[in-house]
C-alpha cells in the first residue's frame, strides 16, 4: 500500500517529502477535512511530519453539534486546538495500567475492589470477580448503573463508566493523583507538554453522568508523540518507559472472543468481524479502507489516533462531529492509493 503525499499548494503546508506519491494539489482531502469540521490533522511517516494543519471549525453547525463541540473544546495553545479528546483517553490509560503492572503496584488479574473497595451494586462475592483485565477488555458484566448484566468475561459491552474506575485504581495503587502519575510516567518522558487531566462538569449542559470523571486535555501534536511511542515500541520491543513486552502485545491483540476488534482499550483493524458501541456484531474489519494492521484510539466526534506499523505511519484527527457518519473509514480513501 502506498500513501499519497499531501501537497496543497495553498491550503496545506507540506513539512517534508516522503513515500507519498506525488500530487501537485490535492484539494479533495482539504475540502473533506474542512466540511467535516476538523480542527487538527497530522500525518507522520517514518518520523517525518507529512501533514501538519490546523483549521477553524465553521459556525454553521447545527445547535446540538455546536453544544457538544464547545463541551469538548478547551481552547488554543501555541496556535493548536486543545481539546478533551473523549475516549482516546482510554488507550492512554491502558498504557498506564501496563506501566503500573511492570512496577509491581498492581496486576491486571487483581479484583478491582481490591484497590478501590466497594464500587458496584453487586454483592461482595460477585463484585470481587470483576478484574482489572475485565475493565481493559470491556467485559465487566455490568450495565452503566453498575448492576449485574452478565458474568464477567462472558459479554463484550462498551461501558465508559466501568472503564473509568481504572483511573481510581491507578490513583489508589500508586498513592498519586492521576495528573502527577501521568506526568511522571508518560507526559514528561514523551514531552507531551500540553496534556493534562481535568475534572469534567456533568449535568444538563455538561457531560453525561456515565462519562469518565476526568477528561484528557491535549493537542494533536502531543497525541502524535504518544503515537510515536507506541509505534517505536511495537517495532523495537524496547522502551525505557515500559519494558513489559507481554502486556504491550496483549494490548493490541483481541482481548476476548466476543469482539475481535478490541484489545486492551485499543481498537484493532485486523479482525474478520467487529462490534462497535451499538453492540451489534458485524462481519469484516472495523475500517475496510484502512490497512489491516491499523490500531486506533477513538473518541467522540471522530477524534482519532491511528497507528499503522507496516507503513510506520501515524494519523491524528481532532475536531467536531462530521456530517459523514463513516468519516474515519472514508478518510483513508483520500490519503492512499
Amino acid at each position: 500500500m502506498r500513501f499519497r503525499k499531501i501537497s496543497f499548494t495553498v491550503y496545506l503546508s507540506v513539512i517534508s517529502t516522503f513515500s507519498f506519491s506525488e500530487i501537485t494539489a490535492n484539494t479533495d482531502l482539504f475540502e473533506y477535512l474542512v466540511e467535516s469540521e476538523t480542527t487538527s490533522f497530522l500525518i507522520s511517516q517514518r518520523g517525518d511530519l507529512i501533514v501538519n494543519e490546523e483549521f477553524k471549525v465553521e459556525k454553521n453547525l447545527n445547535p446540538m453539534n455546536i453544544m457538544f463541540f464547545n463541551l469538548f473544546r478547551h481552547g488554543s495553545i501555541e496556535n493548536r486546538s486543545q481539546e478533551d479528546v473523549a475516549s482516546i483517553q482510554k488507550s492512554l490509560v491502558s498504557i498506564l495500567i501496563g506501566i503500573a503492572q511492570e512496577r509491581g503496584v498492581l496486576n491486571i488479574h487483581d479484583s478491582v475492589s481490591t484497590h478501590i473497595g466497594k464500587w458496584t451494586q453487586l454483592e461482595e462475592t460477585k463484585e470481587n470477580l470483576i478484574t482489572i483485565k475485565n475493565l481493559l477488555a470491556m467485559t465487566s458484566g455490568l450495565d452503566v448503573d453498575f448492576n449485574f448484566l452478565s458474568e464477567p468475561g462472558s459479554v463484550w459491552s462498551y461501558n465508559t463508566r466501568a472503564y473509568s474506575q481504572l483511573i481510581f485504581v491507578l490513583e489508589k495503587a500508586t498513592n498519586l493523583d492521576i495528573n502527577v502519575l501521568s506526568s511522571k510516567w508518560l507526559f514528561e518522558p514523551l514531552r507531551m507538554k500540553n496534556t493534562f487531566w481535568q475534572e469534567r462538569n456533568k449535568g444538563p449542559l455538561g457531560f453525561r453522568k456515565d462519562s469518565s470523571k476526568y477528561g484528557l486535555i491535549t493537542t494533536a501534536e502531543d497525541l502524535l508523540k504518544f503515537g510515536e511511542f507506541i509505534l517505536n515500541k511495537r517495532m523495537t520491543k524496547d522502551s525505557s518507559i515500559n519494558s513489559d513486552v507481554k502486556f504491550f502485545e496483549e494490548s493490541f491483540t483481541k482481548s476476548q472472543n466476543k469482539n475481535e476488534a478490541y484489545g486492551y482499550l485499543w481498537w484493532l483493524n485486523n479482525s474478520t468481524s467487529h462490534m462497535t458501541w451499538d453492540k451489534n456484531l458485524s462481519p469484516g474489519k472495523l475500517l475496510p479502507n484502512a490497512p489491516d494492521d491499523t490500531i486506533l484510539a477513538l473518541g467522540a466526534g471522530s477524534r482519532v489516533l491511528a497507528i499503522v506499523p507496516s507503513e510506520e505511519l501515524i494519523l491524528v484527527r481532532l475536531g467536531s462531529f462530521p456530517k459523514d457518519s463513516n468519516f474515519i473509514n472514508n478518510l483513508w480513501e483520500y490519503i492512499q492509493n
